[in-house]
């Protein structure tokens, strides 16, 4: 009977249970620390913009002193901030595909470095949507659908923007910039 004890196995050593809990919540730390250090770096490698809010709801971006001392800046308003004015409601205009009515809608903002350009805008806005309406009915559908024939209705909707600014008597504007182009 004696050997029959001694023959027989040990027991197995009792777990504490909390191995799986102590590696996981280690796992977890680990992990919540490289999020943090790589939030951090990204914040100082890639900083946001400044952006400013006028009285009248125009958003505006700053411009920050390193980059605008490097010459970062082209065009009119080296140095200054861009603004933008929404042109809004957005266009629509109806134009025939062979037999089928199609629609297209656009919304666009026009970018200045003045901020009297933007206010001479907005003095202007029904002549420039006459311009602009009338501009953009006069298309075919397969023009509408190339990137080129999207770029070049850009330049003359730029085109007539600045016409309207110069009839008005108004500072020149330096881009007319497509946020939405839809067409049914």
């Amino acid at each position: 009977m004696a050997d029959e004890a001694d023959d027989a196995p040990p027991p197995p050593p009792k777990k504490s249970g909390g191995g799986t809990l102590v590696n996981g919540v280690g796992i977890f730390a680990l992990t919540l620390v490289a999020v943090v250090v790589g939030g951090f770096i990204n914040a100082k490698l890639h900083p946001l913009p400044d952006l400013k809010m006028d009285k009248d709801g125009r958003i505006t971006a700053v411009v920050p002193e390193a980059s605008a001392a490097k010459g970062g800046g082209e065009g009119h308003g080296a140095g200054k901030p861009s603004v933008y004015y929404a042109i809004d409601p957005p266009l629509v205009v109806n134009f025939e595909d062979g037999s089928a009515v199609r629609f297209l809608q656009i919304t666009m903002e026009i970018m200045a470095h003045d901020e009297k350009a933007i206010e001479s805008v907005q003095r202007n806005i029904p002549l420039i949507r006459n311009n602009l309406l009338l501009l953009m009915s006069n298309r075919n559908y397969q023009s509408m659908m190339s990137r080129e024939g999207k770029e070049k209705l850009r330049q003359e909707a730029l085109t007539e923007v600045r016409a309207v600014q110069k009839k008005e008597g108004g500072p020149d504007v330096d881009d007319v910039l497509f946020t939405s182009f839809v067409v049914q």
